[in-house]
């Protein structure tokens, strides 16, 4: 399976030592040249450690950039000019992801709705930690923790949705054939 990633859930799940599961739960994670500049280019200016380890794992072949040809660059263009929160990044892996015919993962509310609208499958950062538990490569108090070690770094969620998702977690009962 592969899928497309915006730059939030590579640093996210890089902050908090879990960007394995990407490479557990997907044979490729794809990303546009625009995501790569936004979290490896200037995240290595800026000095952030997340930046590092995407890097590595683009070196290891389990990342794969993109680049968009000159017709999906102008339509990115004329996304971003009718809709100003829609950010360089996300409107290039939105667009990569509809190319790909595959999923995207994104956290940003705008991005995702746009690419709903366009009738792409968008899950976000807790989605993995989620599919992960699911699929046994975590187990109930590593997703646990995950989660928590998400907001305690910033990761900005709904008090409402982060008890929901914790609640759901203590009631996870694994079984041997789950899968998404």
């Amino acid at each position: 399976m592969l899928a497309v990633s915006n730059s939030s859930p590579l640093i996210w799940l890089s902050k908090i030592g879990r960007i394995n599961l990407l490479k557990s739960l997907y044979d490729k994670v794809y990303i546009p040249e625009e995501v790569y500049r936004e979290v490896v280019t200037r995240g290595l200016k800026e000095g952030f450690s997340d930046a590092l380890i995407v890097k590595e794992c683009i070196k290891q072949g389990w990342i794969k950039v993109s680049r968009l040809n000159e017709e999906e660059v102008e339509l990115c263009r004329r996304i971003m000019e009718h809709a100003a929160e829609i950010h360089h990044g996300e409107a290039q892996a939105i667009l990569l992801a509809r190319k790909m015919d595959t999923l995207l993962l994104m956290d940003e509310s705008c991005g995702r709705t746009l690419a709903e609208a366009w009738g792409l499958k968008v899950k976000g950062t807790i989605y993995v930690i989620m599919k992960a538990l699911r699929e046994g490569l975590m187990d109930k108090n590593e997703a646990r923790e995950a989660v928590v070690s998400l907001v305690n770094k910033g990761f900005r969620i709904e008090p409402k949705m982060l008890t929901r998702i914790l609640r759901e977690i203590e009631r996870f009962v694994p079984s041997h054939s789950a899968k998404d």
